[in-house]
C-alpha cells in the first residue's frame, strides 16, 4: 500500500505544479500590449557587455543596426571590457560605419571600484547611455529584425518597469538541440511565473528595463551581488512594486551560442544554480516538487514496479511536453516537437547533479572567478 500512496502522491504534486504554471502562462500571455505609431516611439539605448569577443561582436551589431527601428531613436552603447583579443579594433571600424554606435573601453584602472564583473560593465554603459528605455543584450547574440519594437511596445504601459524576452539557441547537433529545448523550458517557467506574481528568474542578453526604474531601484550599485545579474535586476524592480512583463514571441527573441562542450555546460548551471538560491522559498517548492517525482521513481524501481516507473514518466513527459510545445507554437519552432522528450530526459537528469553543484560557492565566468556570499 505504501508504494503506491507515494506513486499517487508524486503524480498530484507535479501535475498540480505544472498546471498552476500554465495557468501563470495563460495569464501572461493575454495582458495587452499597446499598439504604437510612429511618432510616439521611445528613444532607446542598447547596452552590450563585451570581453574578448572578437568572433561575435560584428555579427551584433550588424543585427541590432538592422532593426526596423528609426536610426535617431535609439543608439547601441558597447563596453569593452578588458578585452585583450581585436574586440576594440573591431569597434572601432563599426563605430566610423554607424554615428549611434558608442564605445566605452574598460580597462583595470577604471572598471568600476564597487561592482564586479557583468553588473560593473552593464552600470558602465547605462550610466552612458541616455534613451528612456535601456535594452540589454550580450555580444555574441543576434537580435530579431523586430526586436527593438516589439519589446518597447510594452513600456507605453507606464506602470511597467522591465521586460524580460527568450534568447533562442543556434543548434547544430542533438547537445545543442537538447539545450535549445531547455531554454524554451526555462523561459516558459519564467513567463509563468511572471503571470503568477512571482518573478522566478529571465535572462540578461534579452532583458530591458525603463532607465526612471533603474535609477529609481539605485542600479547595481545598490542591488547585492549576484551571479546572477539579471535575475537580481529583476527582482529589484519587481520589489519595487513595478510591473515586470515576459515575452515568448518571435519578434522579441534573439539567438545566441550554445555551451560547445559538456564541462562549460556544467559551468553554466552551476551559475544558474547559485544564482537560484536567491529564490528563497520559490526554489524550495520547485525543488521538491521535481524531487517527489524522482523519489517515485526511485521507489518504483526498488519495489520492482515497472508499471508505476513508466506511468510516473509518463506524467513528467507529457506536462513538459504540453508546457515546451505551447511555447514553440508562439516562437514558430513547431519543428523541435519531435526532440522535446528526448531532450527533457537530458535536462532533467540536471536536477539531480544541480543540488551538488551548489556545494561549491565559486563560479567562473568569462575567465573572471566568483564567490557566491552566504546569506
Amino acid at each position: 500500500m505504501f508504494p503506491e500512496f507515494l506513486y499517487i502522491q508524486a503524480i498530484i504534486i507535479f501535475s498540480i505544479r505544472s498546471i498552476i504554471f500554465f495557468i501563470g502562462l495563460i495569464i501572461e500571455h493575454r495582458k495587452k500590449i499597446t499598439d504604437i505609431s510612429s511618432n510616439e516611439l521611445l528613444s532607446v539605448s542598447i547596452v552590450v557587455p563585451a570581453r574578448n569577443e572578437e568572433r561575435n561582436i560584428h555579427a551584433c551589431i550588424e543585427s541590432i543596426m538592422s532593426n526596423n527601428y528609426p536610426k535617431e531613436k535609439f543608439e547601441v552603447v558597447v563596453v569593452n571590457d578588458r578585452s585583450t583579443d581585436n574586440t576594440g579594433i573591431i569597434l572601432e571600424s563599426l563605430q566610423s560605419l554607424y554615428s549611434n554606435l558608442l564605445v566605452h573601453t574598460i580597462t583595470e584602472t577604471t572598471k568600476h571600484r564597487n561592482l564586479k564583473g557583468k553588473p560593473g560593465a552593464l552600470q558602465t554603459g547605462i550610466e552612458a547611455s541616455k534613451g528612456d528605455i535601456v535594452m540589454m543584450t550580450d555580444a555574441d547574440c543576434i537580435v530579431s529584425e523586430n526586436w527593438i519594437e516589439s519589446i518597447t511596445k510594452c513600456f507605453f504601459d507606464k506602470n511597467v518597469g522591465l521586460t524580460a524576452a527568450v534568447t533562442n539557441i543556434i543548434s547544430n547537433n542533438i547537445f545543442e538541440i537538447a539545450q535549445e529545448v531547455e531554454w524554451v523550458y526555462m523561459h516558459t517557467m519564467a513567463c509563468a511565473g511572471i503571470g503568477l506574481n512571482q518573478p522566478l528568474g529571465c535572462f540578461g542578453n534579452n532583458l530591458s528595463v525603463r532607465r526612471s526604474d533603474f535609477m529609481n531601484i539605485g542600479g547595481f550599485e545598490n542591488i547585492k551581488f549576484s551571479v546572477t545579474e539579471d535575475l537580481a535586476l529583476q527582482q529589484a524592480i519587481f520589489k519595487n512594486k513595478r510591473k515586470v512583463r515576459y515575452l515568448i514571441s518571435n519578434e522579441s527573441s534573439v539567438e545566441t551560442l550554445p555551451c560547445r562542450t559538456f564541462n562549460e555546460y556544467l559551468k553554466q548551471h552551476h551559475r544558474w544554480a547559485l544564482g537560484g538560491l536567491d529564490l528563497g522559498w520559490r526554489a524550495a517548492i520547485f525543488v521538491i516538487s521535481s524531487m517527489a517525482l524522482w523519489i517515485g521513481l526511485i521507489t518504483s524501481i526498488i519495489f520492482l514496479d515497472y508499471d508505476w516507473f513508466f506511468a510516473l514518466l509518463f506524467t513528467r513527459f507529457i506536462l513538459d511536453f504540453i508546457i515546451i510545445f505551447s511555447s514553440l507554437i508562439r516562437l514558430k519552432k513547431i519543428k523541435l516537437w519531435k526532440w522535446i522528450i528526448p531532450s527533457a530526459l537530458f535536462f532533467i537528469l540536471m536536477e539531480l547533479i544541480a543540488p551538488i553543484l551548489i556545494f561549491s560557492r565559486e563560479t567562473v565566468w568569462k575567465g573572471q572567478v566568483f564567490k557566491k556570499e552566504k546569506s
